[in-house]
């Protein structure tokens, strides 16, 4: 069993490693799979090896799944499991993750990961932690492609069979994980959500700048993998229209105000898309806070418009970039697909 620990330049992957060396169920090996650049991953690396020498470096320069697929071929376990430098695991986060491997249909699995103690100080990052709480509980137990790979393990003979994670999607952030997901969920294989294999994450740098800026580049890539494998599990289009159709009333309606002929019907139009929006950040507050027992943080729900606005952005910004079916500017090669 081989655990990958995905890094670039984190120092905080020594704690990742001190969790992983306290598992009740030791991993066969430790990959500490490190995009390079600078020395502190190898040097903090090496004193964790000299303790344990399941633990070993591994120079894997490239993008995210670039990186994670020289991992791949390195690990010599049945099943791969995944963290990142930034997330630490409980002691009986491994055995809890691979219990679903017992059943021989199952190709991967994966679990929850709330915000760590202490780190969950701004807004941005509560209601993250709330939103992603409830994600995974509403949403990734049952669309299982949609659990990230930071927290998941694969059984190796289903990504030998898919083929290895596809380096063509966005570089910055390249949805790899469920692309590779949806693939082996059409090989036969099945997927599983495991609440109780969750680990911890930091978010102490998670403000709501940063909470937007992640969204943007995560639905650039999310775009991506819908125009290709014709998969989403969030964007619908009535989730999306108010957020969409809200805005528009309201410049529409503002541009309509410069003409005097005009001038009545803009102010109908724009107080509808303004006041449709105030509406709608009045009912996800009401809503989050009555949730808010259960998910700590969605009592600022109402960060669920720019949240949106930015998912909106990031599929505009993949449109542009790669055409309606989601391959222009790549090399074409998708790996599980002629």
């Amino acid at each position: 069993m081989t655990v990958v620990v995905t890094v670039l330049k984190d120092p905080r992957v020594a704690e990742t490693l001190a969790s992983l060396l306290a598992q009740t169920r030791l991993p066969d090996e430790v990959l500490v799979d490190d995009g390079g650049i600078t020395d502190v991953v190898r040097t903090i690396t090496e004193r964790f090896h000299a303790q344990d020498p399941r633990v070993r470096y591994l120079y894997a320069p490239g993008n995210i799944p670039e990186s994670r697929n020289i991992a791949i071929a390195a690990a010599t376990g049945e099943v791969v499991a995944f963290l990142d430098a930034d997330e630490v695991a409980p002691p009986g986060w491994l055995a809890a993750l691979l219990v679903p491997f017992s059943d021989l249909t199952v190709g991967f699995a994966g679990g929850p990961t709330p915000g760590r103690p202490g780190t969950v100080r701004t807004v941005g990052a509560r209601y993250y932690d709330g939103y992603l709480q409830r994600f995974y509980e509403t949403v990734a137990r049952h669309s299982p492609h949609a659990l990230p790979m930071g927290n998941s393990a694969f059984r190796k003979a289903a990504l030998d069979r898919v083929g290895p994670l596809d380096t063509t999607l966005y570089r910055k952030a390249a949805s790899e994980d469920q692309e590779i997901a949806d693939r082996i969920l059409k090989a036969g294989f099945r997927g599983v959500y495991v609440p109780d294999a969750w680990v911890h994450h930091d978010f102490s740098e998670l403000s709501v700048p940063a909470l937007l800026r992640k969204q943007r580049i995560y639905a650039e890539g999310g775009y991506v993998v819908w125009r290709r494998r014709g998969t989403t599990y969030e964007a619908t289009g009535g989730r999306v229209f108010p957020y969409v159709a809200l805005p528009v009333l309201a410049v529409v309606g503002a541009l309509l105000l410069v003409d005097p002929v005009t001038r009545f019907a803009g102010a109908v139009v724009a107080l509808v898309g303004v006041g449709g929006l105030g509406f709608l950040a009045l009912w996800l507050t009401i809503t989050g806070l009555r949730e808010d027992a259960r998910y700590p943080g969605l009592r600022y729900r109402a960060l669920e418009i720019p949240r949106r606005w930015a998912t909106l952005y990031g599929a505009f910004r993949g449109f542009l970039t790669y055409g309606w079916s989601g391959r222009r500017g790549s090399d074409g090669a998708h790996p599980g697909k002629p």
